[in-house]
């Protein structure tokens, strides 16, 4: 389940009315990745930032894919966003870590975390690994996901820019505050739930209004006056909602103490980082995963059986009305990826355009998409 997703009653996993063309996920990934090494990213980091990129379009979270290569290539121009990431080691006394990012790709210091994490949860049976000094790491559930997949229980939380105030409040203090947690499953798909503690992540209102949708659901962001709107224009990345009102304000307040205070990073309005870039337009970010190792409880196997079996009570049992199927958290991005990696990914039509403006930028070869409803030639 990723960040501002539900578990509805069904789930579209066919092409959006509004998208433009359809692109292969290896044409996608090559050309994101063309875009960063005309950029001088390394040819490795530029292809690892790429396959993340490309497998949050794949499992349908689009507003952590292809639509964030503006922001990043934005970033590289005005030269806060270093094009080469060096993950360094700040602290490490075997079960827990920081790590510092040197403010390169976040998805680079996040795969390195969630390697690190894996590891000494499979020699200690815990890990707890901070990082700081990181940049934008996209979709949280890829780190926790590959966590899960080598055997152990994750959970991650990262902080960012001032843009949520508190619940009754009006000065922003917090970011999105997403979290995600996984767990690994035997013969089930892995369990990953990934979230924005606000209603919806800021990226999905930005893609709304990429995209032109007239309105957004309500409850989702205020107006810069801070009065509640669904009319997409008038909506503001820097007022979005709480989801619950003060219980997913509660979360925020956990994953900043956790990703801004304990690990050593910006929290509030204080600033901890050697960026510039302070306040709303902060780029550094906070970040704690924690791993815990099933097997230092209950043999390895019988706990993912028995997770299983917890899988399957849930989706077998009886149904509201209306109800087409329970979904687990993770399932219907799991579904989509498959028809995604079958059908190809839809993108819109200004998406498209700005990725081919990126590429010719920097002289890379431009997507190769084909329209959506036609076979590709």
């Amino acid at each position: 389940m990723s960040a501002g997703k539900g578990t509805g009653t069904h789930m579209d996993t066919g092409v959006d009315t509004d998208t433009g063309a359809l692109v292969a996920a290896a044409d996608l990934r090559a050309a994101l990745a063309g875009i960063l090494t005309g950029w001088k990213v390394p040819a490795e980091q530029a292809g690892a930032v790429a396959e993340l990129l490309v497998e949050a379009d794949l499992r349908g979270v689009d507003s952590h894919g292809a639509h964030l290569m503006s922001m990043y290539v934005s970033r590289l121009a005005s030269g806060d966003l270093s094009p080469t990431t060096t993950v360094s080691t700040v602290h490490d006394d075997g079960t827990t870590a920081v790590l510092d990012g040197g403010l390169g790709f976040g998805q680079l210091a996040g795969l390195a975390a969630a390697r690190l994490a894996a590891e000494r949860a499979e020699r200690h049976g815990v890990a707890a690994i901070a990082v700081r000094e990181t940049t934008h790491l996209g979709a949280l559930g890829a780190y926790t996901a590959r966590v899960a997949e080598a055997g152990h229980i994750c959970l991650c939380v990262q902080n960012g820019p001032t843009f949520v105030p508190p619940f009754g409040g009006v000065t922003a203090l917090m970011s999105t505050n997403p979290l995600s947690y996984a767990v690994p499953t035997g013969r089930e798909p892995t369990i990953v739930y990934d979230i924005a503690t606000t209603a919806v992540a800021g990226n999905k209102l930005l893609l709304a209004k990429k995209r032109g949708d007239p309105t957004i659901p309500a409850g989702w962001a205020n107006d810069a006056h801070g009065h509640p709107t669904t009319d997409t224009a008038a909506a503001s990345v820097r007022h979005l909602q709480w989801f619950g009102g003060h219980k997913g304000f509660g979360l925020a307040l956990l994953v900043e103490l956790l990703a801004g205070v304990l690990a050593g990073s910006s929290f509030g309005t204080t600033e901890r980082t050697a960026s510039a870039l302070h306040g709303d337009a902060r780029i550094a970010k906070g970040v704690v995963l924690v791993a815990i190792s099933p097997e230092r409880f209950t043999p390895r196997d019988t706990f993912t059986a028995a997770v299983d079996t917890l899988i399957r009570e849930i989706r077998g049992g009886e149904r509201a009305a209306g109800v087409d199927r329970i979904w687990l958290p993770g399932e219907p991005e799991h579904e989509r990826a498959k028809v995604r990696a079958r059908d190809g990914i839809p993108l819109p039509a200004a998406l498209v355009a700005e990725l081919r403006r990126l590429a010719a930028d920097v002289g890379a070869a431009p997507l190769r998409v084909r329209p959506a409803g036609q076979e590709e030639s």
